[in-house]
């Protein structure tokens, strides 16, 4: 009997551990191997890189891919970031200029910029999201350890971090596992600690009237009163969401203190519906987040369990979301979430959503019941 010659296999033996760990082949590219960038999952060799001559290094020491980023982030995407002059030259210049002294958030600036050139020069879409998740995964390895501890001194500048933290998960690669709030069985992100977090950090540090951070948070103060002017009008949007409450005010709860909490949310969002009629074109991201501030606390927690009024709620904040499709790291997410939403709804809660999934554009897939 002839024995089948068996295949020379040239295996790799300095691969990453996530590779190691699955038995497959490892490519060795650094700061992130391709397996690790195409799975989203951390890659050991971030954490010993070090960048050598030809690896990232010119002749002179300089880091190119860093300062490419740094310089994509100061030329174009602070422009992405809000539709306000004022904001923008806030992210252009003040943002740099407090990464200057604080490691955290110059890495956050670069992460962003990461996922803004990865999105926009797709032949080399490895390379920048690798250098976006190795500065990323460096940052809030510094800064969440200071969330529990913060202080005055530093409250503001992690309230910073998770503005820049938010626009990273919105603007990073999604797997469909992605839910941004909803996570059922499963704690919350570190960027949506950081972002439950951020009352906690004004309420420390207190609302600044003068210093480098005072432009964001006079900018914020602006537009929630405009919010808080808006009238509200007997729009589309208005009235599902008075449906909704109609609904969930008449509807046996077990708990009172939750009926309370939804009622608030809705009455909430029917405000920021009223701001995105009123602003059209200048809706923005700080309008949309208005809401999630004010229903951190007691609201996003129940889009862990969930429960039906919650993630019926959660709908329409959706399609706010979805006004802000144009926006690079904001592509989607509306659409994305819905699909989400309607699969953790059961029949009743369909119909009370059927308006938000309608408006959003997306059209659920068609029922296998046999008759």
């Amino acid at each position: 009997m002839s024995t089948a010659k068996r295949r020379k296999h040239n295996k790799s033996r300095l691969g990453c551990k996530n590779c190691k760990n699955r038995k497959i082949k490892c490519d060795e590219k650094k700061p992130s191997c391709s397996n690790c960038i195409r799975r989203h999952v951390d890659c050991d060799f971030a954490e010993t890189e070090s960048p050598q001559p030809g690896h990232g290094l010119s002749p002179t020491g300089l880091n190119i891919t860093d300062l490419e980023l740094l310089h994509n982030y100061t030329t174009t995407t602070y422009l992405t970031l809000s539709e306000s002059p004022t904001i923008r030259e806030f992210y252009r210049n003040t943002v740099v200029q407090v990464g200057l002294d604080c490691d955290y958030i110059m890495r956050g600036v670069l992460a962003v910029s990461g996922l803004h050139l990865a999105q926009h020069r797709q032949h080399m879409r490895d390379h920048y999201l690798a250098a976006a998740i190795t500065h990323h995964r460096a940052a809030s390895q510094a800064s969440i350890p200071l969330v529990s501890h913060a202080t005055p001194k530093n409250a503001q500048v992690l309230f910073l971090f998770s503005v820049l933290t938010t626009f990273y998960a919105l603007g990073s690669p999604r797997k469909s596992e992605d839910a941004l709030f909803l996570r059922e069985n499963a704690g919350f992100p570190d960027w949506v600690y950081l972002l439950r977090g951020t009352k906690g950090f004004i309420q420390l540090a207190g609302v600044p009237t003068a210093g480098p951070m005072a432009p964001l948070f006079a900018h914020s103060t602006v537009r929630f009163r405009q919010r808080e002017e808006a009238e509200v009008s007997s729009s589309p949007a208005y009235a599902a969401l008075t449906e909704l409450e109609e609904f969930i005010a008449r509807r046996p709860l077990d708990d009172e203190a939750l009926r309370a909490v939804y009622l608030f949310a809705i009455a909430e969002l029917k405000k920021s519906f009223a701001q995105a009629e009123a602003c059209a074109a200048q809706f923005e991201m700080a309008d949309i987040f208005i809401w999630v501030f004010l229903v951190a606390e007691d609201f996003l927690p129940l889009l862990r369990t969930p429960t039906q009024e919650a993630v019926a709620i959660f709908a329409f904040f959706c399609v706010l979301l979805k006004k802000l499709d144009g926006h690079w790291w904001m592509q989607g997410w509306g659409t994305h979430l819905i699909a989400h939403v309607y699969d953790l709804l059961d029949d009743e809660g369909r119909l009370l959503v059927h308006w938000a999934v309608r408006e959003i554009g997306w059209i659920p897939p068609p029922t296998t019941e046999c008759i």
